[in-house]
């Protein structure tokens, strides 16, 4: 729904914010690439994290679920284009750019950009000047690959009010849907739980949580 409503140019981006090892990157960094060059072979995805290393191994785990499950797709990875941070689609347009939050972002543009836990820890959030330099880098690097009917996807664990997720949210009024899932449950909780319900209770209990 998101990426027709993104086609559609009535919606711009989703914010997810969830706790860490909750599985936000296995299904927005993972899963959803290999999904989406499946289902929209001629499109490009662009997914940054806070390193580049880190980055590579979601594109390497994408690259690797379409080269086993590709056929279904009627689709395969090209041999001569298949790096972990760069490869493509054979005989398609489609194919995935991965790279660290903060440095350059080559190749053809997205049609998907995904941005996952752009902040690695608490000490980088705590600074003002690394928290600028990523809204420069949104700004003046992210934004512009975007392709006409785009779709951006934050996914991040909050670290600070004023993180770049924080700052997304306050300058984009209109355009954005934000899934907030806290590890426990608020009033008016979007998955239905009673307050002080655990997120996933079967891996992180209340007990485990309140340590």
């Amino acid at each position: 729904e998101s990426i027709e409503q993104a086609q559609a140019n009535q919606l711009e981006g989703l914010v997810v914010s969830m706790p860490p090892q909750h599985g936000k990157s296995m299904l927005c960094s993972h899963y959803l690439p290999a999904w989406y060059l499946g289902s929209y072979p001629d499109r490009r995805v662009i997914l940054t994290s806070y390193e580049s290393d880190f980055a590579a191994s979601w594109g390497r785990k994408a690259r690797d679920l379409l080269e086993s499950w590709g056929h279904y797709f009627g689709v395969r990875v090209s041999r001569s284009s298949g790096a972990a941070n760069r490869w493509d689609l054979e005989g398609r347009e489609g194919g995935m750019t991965a790279a660290g939050v903060g440095g350059p972002i080559t190749g053809k543009g997205a049609h998907l950009l995904i941005v996952d836990d752009p902040i690695k820890n608490d000490e980088e959030a705590r600074s003002a000047t690394f928290r600028q330099k990523q809204w420069d880098w949104w700004q003046s690097v992210a934004t512009t690959r975007l392709r006409p009917g785009a779709l951006i996807i934050v996914i991040q664990t909050r670290w600070h009010a004023d993180d770049l997720t924080g700052r997304i949210i306050q300058n984009s009024k209109e355009g954005w849907d934000v899934v907030n899932l806290p590890a426990i449950a608020e009033e008016n909780d979007l998955l239905g739980r009673k307050p002080g319900e655990a997120l996933w209770p079967e891996e992180f209990d209340i007990e485990a949580l309140n340590i």
